[in-house]
């Protein structure tokens, strides 16, 4: 550490990393050019605007398992509000920045590049731009075009910057890394890094302590803030803000939008036209949801452009804030809801399919979304007519949604939940409306029928298979008997009597023979001498064989079953009457085999097709669920017969 003197004040300046050439004296607010071991003051700086950050000069952290120190900030200011970029010095003596906006971290360091990129009037969002990185993971994609200024700095800095200093940047994003190609200076620099959840950076040494959330070594933005007490120019309304970082408030008494930056208050909007759709969400009411408790502190209706403000379709965003958490959306269309947050990682996108965490989800509909109408507070800019272009990407019950302007690209996830699951988060008093329709990403009550019908199906069906197994290997033979018939003779064969005990039971008479290219009549009758009852039987053998170009070929059967079925216990003979036509070639010889208790494979395949029928069932209805689905979208599917199935 180098230490000098302010040439203003006579404080002390530090200077901690090599690489850092210029210091904002802590006292004075000078800014200092080191030159050499001589400061330079090129005047003083202005002062940093008031915002909800935590992190100061000093704050300490880790990144990777490496510990590093905040020596310098830069607060710069973008149409929609500021961020902040932390100037960080580490153990192993590197330099990196650490971006905070909107409650999100991005950790960068800069890195050469072997071309450099296009100019910043020719990046478009949704371009994609190769950074020159040694990997196959293909180009990132610009999700951001911002011309920011600087407001004001603090600490050590590695450059020269002063209130007005112009930013022109680009923000790009790949999977979970991002990268930023900063045009402030005639040498165009890229930084290159990834989002990072706040609580891996091990924060130390924050801001007010007293005003920490997330527990030791974590981090959350301040819950409740010592903000003042402002009032709504148009109604003269008293209101407070839920943290310092909102800069649009919807008034509820007179519907002005105002813009709150900075603890002002100036009229952006007067008032709108009154929301005839009711708010099923009071403003300030809380709910826990993934065990987490928000506050609802904004509502948004937006609607397709040129339906009219409240008559065409429109649904409801309610905006819900958690200190140690951020931000968060409840969407609510035609009574189906869906719990929603900034994307964690860029999702890839492929022809009408993205891929996000591993998982394929399909393009849904392509809309431009209006905002109709704003209650409440906002960490963004927002004023009725803002437009944007909007892609929904579906895997039910999640959601993938693309938002696009002239300016950015801001990808979100979410998922579907239940009227229910909110009515009983926020303990509402009054019962919410039940679903209209079928959402884009509702989950489907037949998909997992389906599925749980199919499982069940395998298992009774094999359960009745192996029932089958156990009777058909209980099976008793209880007779054999050959017999021979020569071409042109007919035949009556009489067996040995043959006893048939145990409960009445299907009685089986298999027959095997040598035919061979002919076919043979058989007639059976299962006679009890003693009750005079009998069983009748026909059947028909054939098989042919031969060769044909070469190969061997046969059909038909040598053998058969003939079952008598319910056939009770006591003493019986068979007789067989059987017939062999003059032009068959050769005699034919059988073997005829009587068993009891051998079950009747039929009822067991019929019992197979009524068991199928529940689950081709359920699968036609989850398909039919998926057209009337799909039916909303760029993307219907309809029956063969070309017309949409219900």
């Amino acid at each position: 550490m180098k230490i000098g003197t302010c040439p203003s004040c006579a404080g002390p300046v530090k200077f901690r990393a090599a690489s850092s050439v210029v210091a904002i004296c802590e006292y004075c607010t000078s800014t200092l050019v080191r030159n050499g071991e001589a400061l330079e003051n090129i005047g003083r700086m202005a002062a940093l605007q008031d915002d909800p950050t935590l992190i100061q000069i000093g704050t300490e952290g880790s990144h990777k398992g490496v510990h590093f120190g905040v020596i310098g900030r830069i607060q710069l200011r973008y149409e929609d509000g500021l961020w902040n970029e932390w100037y960080l010095l580490f153990d192993d003596m590197k330099n990196g920045w650490l971006g905070e906006a909107g409650g999100e971290f991005y950790v960068t360091f800069e890195k050469p590049v072997a071309a450099a990129p296009p100019s910043y009037s020719a990046i478009e969002v949704g371009d994609h731009i190769d950074l020159g990185q040694a990997d196959t993971e293909g180009p990132f994609e610009v999700s951001n075009l911002e011309s920011a200024t600087c407001i004001a700095g603090q600490g050590e800095l590695p450059f020269t910057v002063g209130p007005g200093f112009a930013a022109p940047v680009v923000d790009l994003r790949r999977g979970t890394q991002f990268a930023t190609i900063d045009y402030s200076d005639a040498a165009v620099r890229v930084y290159l890094g990834e989002r990072v959840d706040a609580r891996s950076l091990k924060f130390g040494n924050l801001r007010d302590p007293a005003l920490r959330n997330a527990g030791a070594g974590g981090f959350g933005i301040a819950e409740k803030m010592d903000l003042s007490v402002l009032k709504c120019p148009g109604c003269a309304a008293p209101f407070k803000l839920s943290s310092k970082g909102i800069l649009t408030y919807a008034c509820p008494g007179c519907r002005s939008i105002l813009d709150t930056a900075n603890n002002t208050v100036k009229l952006v909007a007067k008032a709108q036209e009154a929301m005839s759709y009711p708010m099923r969400l009071p403003l300030n009411s809380t709910g826990a949801l993934d065990k987490i408790k928000w506050e609802v502190i904004g509502h948004v209706r937006r609607g397709m452009p040129g339906e009219g403000a409240m008559t065409g379709f429109s649904w409801s965003e309610y905006l819900l804030y958690e200190p140690k958490e951020g931000y968060r959306w409840l969407v609510e269309s035609d009574g189906h809801w869906s719990f929603v947050r900034n994307a964690e990682k860029l999702p890839v996108a492929g022809g009408s399919t993205v891929v996000y965490d591993g998982e394929s989800y399909n393009h849904f509909q392509s809309y431009d979304a209006e905002v109709l109408h704003v209650l409440g507070e906002f960490y963004w800019r927002v004023k009725v007519g803002d437009r944007v272009k909007v892609n929904d990407y579906v895997t039910p019950p999640r959601i993938i949604s693309a938002e696009r302007t002239e300016k950015e690209l801001t990808w979100s996830a979410g998922r579907y939940v239940t009227p229910d699951e909110v009515q009983a988060a926020f303990a509402l008093k009054s019962a919410l409306p039940a679903p209209r329709g079928i959402a884009s990403n509702q989950p489907s009550p037949w998909a997992q029928t389906t599925a749980s019908v199919w499982k069940y199906f395998v298992l009774f069906s094999a359960l009745a298979l192996v029932v089958q197994l156990f009777f058909a290997l209980r099976s008793e033979t209880v007779h054999v008997e050959r017999f021979s018939i020569a071409p042109g003779e007919e035949k009556v064969v009489t067996t040995k009597q043959f006893l048939v005990k145990g409960a009445s039971s299907n009685v089986v008479v298999n027959t095997e023979t040598d035919l061979d290219n002919g076919s043979m009549e058989l007639s059976y009758i299962l006679v009890n001498p003693e009750s005079g009852k009998s069983w009748r039987s026909d059947r028909e053998l054939a098989h042919y064989s031969g060769y044909d170009d070469g190969e061997s070929w046969s059909e038909g059967e040598r053998s058969n079953d003939t079952v008598f079925p319910r056939v009770p216990a006591g003493k019986y003979l068979l007789n067989i009457s059987t017939e062999l036509p003059k032009e068959a070639k050769r005699a034919v010889t059988g073997k005829l085999k009587v068993e009891r208790g051998h079950p009747s494979w039929i009822n067991w395949i019929a019992l197979q097709v009524l068991l199928l029928l529940l689950p081709l069932f359920a699968a036609w209805r989850s398909r039919a669920f998926e057209i009337r689905r799909w039916a909303d979208s760029d993307h219907p599917r309809v029956t063969e017969s070309g017309s949409d199935e219900d």
